[in-house]
């Protein structure tokens, strides 16, 4: 994602900028510099969010073709019911396996939707995590150019 390595350069610069003198946390930017940065950022995140969207839309397609896979299986295991209906046994033998492969089916959608829950929970979380980081950046920056630092009031 665009919008991530964006922020890791807005964090680096703010990291590395030099400090000013006689304070704890104030820093020099390049003023440019970080507006080009963040009016990047803007454009490139809606980018990421349509990116993110499509990976919940994928999520989608994955369960769709579990749900075709299962109903193939039942589709197959209903012929060989059918073939073999003339023998009661076989019959409820046949509907025994038909069920545990529904079972078994209705496990594994539920695995892989848990797993692609967790999967794009995680890579949101650690989108939310980058965000706030910047934001917090931001509001800093922000903070310090309008004169509400802690510079300004001890000095």
């Amino acid at each position: 994602m665009e919008s991530l390595n964006l922020i890791e350069k807005i964090l680096n610069e703010i990291a590395e900028a030099r400090s000013v003198p006689l304070s704890r946390d104030g820093a020099l930017v390049n003023r440019q510099e970080m507006i080009n940065l963040l009016t990047d950022l803007k454009r490139k995140l809606p980018q990421d969010i349509l990116q993110a969207n499509h990976l919940l839309a994928n999520k989608e397609a994955i369960i769709q073709e579990g749900r075709i896979a299962a109903q193939e299986i039942v589709q197959q295991a209903s012929a060989e019911a059918n073939r073999l209906i003339s023998q009661t046994e076989i019959v409820q033998s046949a509907n025994l396996k038909a069920q545990e492969i529904l079972d078994e089916v209705d496990q594994e959608l539920a695995k892989m939707r848990n797993e692609t829950d967790e999967y794009i929970d995680a890579r949101l979380a650690s989108f939310e995590i980058t965000l706030n980081r910047t934001l917090t950046a931001v509001r800093r920056g922000r903070d310090k150019i309008s004169g509400n630092s802690t510079f300004n009031d001890q000095g």
